[in-house]
Protein backbone atom coordinates (compact mmCIF):
# COMPACT_ATOMS: atom_id res chain seq x y z
CA UNK A 1 0.00 0.00 0.00
CA UNK A 2 1.39 3.82 -1.22
CA UNK A 3 1.06 6.31 1.71
CA UNK A 4 -0.23 9.82 0.70
CA UNK A 5 2.25 12.60 0.05
CA UNK A 6 0.83 14.60 3.01
CA UNK A 7 1.15 11.81 5.45
CA UNK A 8 5.28 11.01 4.35
CA UNK A 9 5.65 14.78 5.16
CA UNK A 10 4.35 14.42 8.65
CA UNK A 11 5.93 10.96 9.22
CA UNK A 12 9.43 12.27 8.17
CA UNK A 13 8.76 15.50 10.04
CA UNK A 14 7.84 13.65 13.53
CA UNK A 15 10.82 11.66 12.83
CA UNK A 16 13.38 14.74 12.46
CA UNK A 17 11.81 16.06 15.46
CA UNK A 18 12.31 12.65 17.42
CA UNK A 19 16.40 12.36 16.38
CA UNK A 20 16.80 15.79 16.85
CA UNK A 21 15.57 15.41 20.68
CA UNK A 22 17.69 12.05 21.08
CA UNK A 23 20.59 13.89 19.70
CA UNK A 24 20.11 16.57 22.17
CA UNK A 25 19.99 14.56 25.36
CA UNK A 26 22.82 12.45 24.60
CA UNK A 27 24.95 15.10 23.89
CA UNK A 28 23.76 16.32 27.30
CA UNK A 29 24.08 13.17 29.32
CA UNK A 30 27.91 12.52 27.57
CA UNK A 31 29.27 16.18 27.75
CA UNK A 32 32.77 16.82 28.70
CA UNK A 33 32.97 16.44 32.31
CA UNK A 34 35.98 18.93 32.54
CA UNK A 35 33.78 21.60 30.85
CA UNK A 36 31.48 20.88 34.15
CA UNK A 37 34.30 21.33 36.34
CA UNK A 38 35.62 24.88 37.52
CA UNK A 39 36.32 26.44 40.72
CA UNK A 40 34.15 26.15 44.33
CA UNK A 41 32.93 25.28 47.25
CA UNK A 42 31.46 21.73 49.29
CA UNK A 43 30.18 21.17 52.19
CA UNK A 44 29.71 17.87 53.97
CA UNK A 45 27.86 16.66 57.27
CA UNK A 46 28.84 12.93 58.05
CA UNK A 47 28.30 10.08 60.41
CA UNK A 48 31.23 8.13 60.96
CA UNK A 49 32.03 4.87 63.03
CA UNK A 50 35.42 2.95 63.32
CA UNK A 51 37.64 0.18 63.19
CA UNK A 52 40.55 0.03 65.95
CA UNK A 53 43.84 -1.75 64.27
CA UNK A 54 47.29 -2.22 65.46
CA UNK A 55 47.87 -1.15 69.43
CA UNK A 56 44.38 0.99 69.36
CA UNK A 57 42.54 -2.47 68.73
CA UNK A 58 44.77 -4.03 71.32
CA UNK A 59 43.71 -1.21 73.85
CA UNK A 60 40.02 -1.16 72.70
CA UNK A 61 38.25 -3.74 70.33
CA UNK A 62 35.18 -2.69 69.97
CA UNK A 63 34.33 -1.02 66.85
CA UNK A 64 33.35 2.70 67.84
CA UNK A 65 29.60 3.43 66.58
CA UNK A 66 30.05 7.17 67.71
CA UNK A 67 31.55 9.45 65.55
CA UNK A 68 30.33 12.63 63.53
CA UNK A 69 32.61 14.51 61.41
CA UNK A 70 32.10 18.11 58.85
CA UNK A 71 34.26 18.55 55.87
CA UNK A 72 35.05 21.83 54.29
CA UNK A 73 36.63 22.34 50.77
CA UNK A 74 36.94 24.38 47.59
CA UNK A 75 38.59 24.13 44.64
CA UNK A 76 42.09 25.36 43.50
CA UNK A 77 42.11 23.84 39.57
CA UNK A 78 39.82 21.24 37.53
CA UNK A 79 39.46 18.25 39.85
CA UNK A 80 42.06 19.38 42.71
CA UNK A 81 40.47 20.45 45.80
CA UNK A 82 41.82 21.63 49.12
CA UNK A 83 40.05 21.78 52.58
CA UNK A 84 39.52 21.11 56.34
CA UNK A 85 38.34 17.71 57.95
CA UNK A 86 37.07 17.96 61.81
CA UNK A 87 35.67 15.21 63.77
CA UNK A 88 34.58 13.40 66.90
CA UNK A 89 35.30 9.76 67.32
CA UNK A 90 34.40 8.01 70.36
CA UNK A 91 35.97 4.44 70.95
CA UNK A 92 34.71 2.44 74.28
CA UNK A 93 35.16 -0.81 75.94
CA UNK A 94 34.54 -2.08 79.39
CA UNK A 95 36.85 -5.09 79.79
CA UNK A 96 38.50 -7.87 82.25
CA UNK A 97 41.66 -8.21 80.59
CA UNK A 98 45.01 -6.79 81.68
CA UNK A 99 46.22 -3.78 81.57
CA UNK A 100 50.36 -3.09 82.04
CA UNK A 101 50.16 0.28 82.05
CA UNK A 102 48.19 3.09 82.55
CA UNK A 103 47.65 6.67 80.49
CA UNK A 104 49.97 9.40 81.64
CA UNK A 105 52.19 6.31 83.03
CA UNK A 106 53.92 3.79 80.76
CA UNK A 107 56.55 2.48 83.20
CA UNK A 108 56.09 -1.34 82.51
CA UNK A 109 56.92 -3.47 85.97
CA UNK A 110 52.93 -4.48 87.19
CA UNK A 111 49.85 -5.82 86.16
CA UNK A 112 46.30 -4.62 86.30
CA UNK A 113 43.36 -7.08 86.84
CA UNK A 114 39.57 -6.47 87.52
CA UNK A 115 36.77 -4.80 85.17
CA UNK A 116 37.55 -1.81 83.57
CA UNK A 117 36.20 1.38 81.75
CA UNK A 118 38.43 1.86 78.28
CA UNK A 119 37.88 4.61 76.09
CA UNK A 120 39.65 6.81 73.58
CA UNK A 121 38.00 10.40 72.32
CA UNK A 122 39.21 11.66 69.17
CA UNK A 123 39.35 14.82 67.43
CA UNK A 124 40.78 15.14 63.95
CA UNK A 125 42.08 18.47 63.14
CA UNK A 126 43.22 17.69 59.15
CA UNK A 127 43.94 19.70 55.91
CA UNK A 128 42.73 17.67 53.46
CA UNK A 129 43.73 17.62 49.57
CA UNK A 130 41.80 15.46 47.42
CA UNK A 131 41.77 14.25 43.43
CA UNK A 132 37.92 14.49 42.82
CA UNK A 133 37.22 13.99 39.05
CA UNK A 134 33.84 14.23 37.83
CA UNK A 135 32.52 11.25 35.74
CA UNK A 136 30.20 11.75 33.20
CA UNK A 137 27.19 10.21 34.92
CA UNK A 138 27.77 13.27 37.50
CA UNK A 139 29.30 10.83 40.01
CA UNK A 140 32.93 11.57 41.44
CA UNK A 141 34.78 9.37 43.18
CA UNK A 142 38.02 10.54 44.88
CA UNK A 143 41.20 9.76 46.39
CA UNK A 144 42.99 12.13 49.32
CA UNK A 145 45.47 13.00 52.05
CA UNK A 146 44.86 14.59 55.13
CA UNK A 147 47.55 16.35 57.41
CA UNK A 148 47.33 17.79 60.55
CA UNK A 149 46.74 16.11 64.17
CA UNK A 150 44.68 14.68 66.57
CA UNK A 151 43.76 15.53 69.98
CA UNK A 152 43.39 12.39 71.69
CA UNK A 153 42.73 11.99 74.84
CA UNK A 154 42.75 8.14 76.79
CA UNK A 155 41.06 7.40 79.75
CA UNK A 156 41.39 3.99 82.12
CA UNK A 157 39.07 3.42 85.20
CA UNK A 158 39.59 0.30 87.45
CA UNK A 159 36.74 0.41 90.36
CA UNK A 160 37.09 4.31 92.45
CA UNK A 161 40.43 4.97 90.27
CA UNK A 162 40.93 6.82 86.98
CA UNK A 163 43.53 7.82 84.79
CA UNK A 164 43.49 10.13 81.82
CA UNK A 165 45.86 11.40 79.14
CA UNK A 166 45.51 13.99 76.66
CA UNK A 167 47.53 14.80 73.92
CA UNK A 168 47.90 16.37 70.67
CA UNK A 169 48.96 14.02 68.00
CA UNK A 170 50.43 14.46 64.66
CA UNK A 171 49.10 12.28 61.90
CA UNK A 172 48.13 11.87 58.65
CA UNK A 173 44.98 10.32 57.13
CA UNK A 174 44.59 8.69 53.53
CA UNK A 175 41.13 8.03 52.15
CA UNK A 176 39.12 7.27 49.25
CA UNK A 177 35.58 7.83 48.69
CA UNK A 178 32.75 8.90 46.03
CA UNK A 179 29.61 11.83 45.57
CA UNK A 180 26.89 10.57 44.25
CA UNK A 181 24.32 13.21 43.10
CA UNK A 182 20.87 12.91 44.11
CA UNK A 183 18.58 16.19 43.44
CA UNK A 184 18.60 20.05 44.42
CA UNK A 185 22.39 20.57 44.66
CA UNK A 186 22.89 17.34 47.05
CA UNK A 187 24.62 14.87 46.79
CA UNK A 188 25.59 11.97 49.73
CA UNK A 189 29.18 11.03 50.49
CA UNK A 190 30.79 7.83 50.99
CA UNK A 191 34.94 7.58 51.89
CA UNK A 192 37.26 5.94 54.01
CA UNK A 193 39.52 7.31 55.88
CA UNK A 194 42.64 5.31 57.43
CA UNK A 195 43.46 7.12 60.66
CA UNK A 196 47.12 7.38 61.49
CA UNK A 197 48.21 9.34 65.18
CA UNK A 198 51.68 9.41 65.46
CA UNK A 199 52.89 8.77 69.28
CA UNK A 200 53.06 12.04 71.28
CA UNK A 201 52.43 13.94 74.54
CA UNK A 202 51.91 10.41 76.69
CA UNK A 203 49.81 8.58 73.79
CA UNK A 204 50.68 5.66 71.89
CA UNK A 205 50.59 5.45 68.24
CA UNK A 206 47.01 4.69 67.45
CA UNK A 207 45.55 4.17 64.32
CA UNK A 208 41.92 3.02 63.42
CA UNK A 209 39.55 2.81 59.71
CA UNK A 210 37.37 5.54 59.43
CA UNK A 211 33.98 5.20 57.62
CA UNK A 212 31.58 7.90 56.67
CA UNK A 213 28.13 8.37 55.48
CA UNK A 214 26.58 11.60 54.79
CA UNK A 215 25.40 14.64 52.87
CA UNK A 216 27.30 17.35 50.53
CA UNK A 217 26.71 20.38 48.80
CA UNK A 218 27.76 22.92 46.89
CA UNK A 219 28.92 24.47 43.59
CA UNK A 220 31.99 22.39 43.47
CA UNK A 221 29.95 19.15 43.04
Amino acid sequence: MTLPWPMLRRTALWAGLLTSSVASAQSYAYADPQALSGPGFYGAALYQFGIPVGGTHGYIADVAWRGVGVELGWTVRQSISVGVALGWNVFYENTTGVVTSVPGNKQPGFAIYGNQDRSFNFFPLLVDFRYIPRLKDGIRPFVGLGLGGYITAQYLGIGLTSYTQTAFQLGVAPEVGVVVPVQGGAAVQFSARYNLAFSGGGVDFQQWVGLSLGLAWGSAL
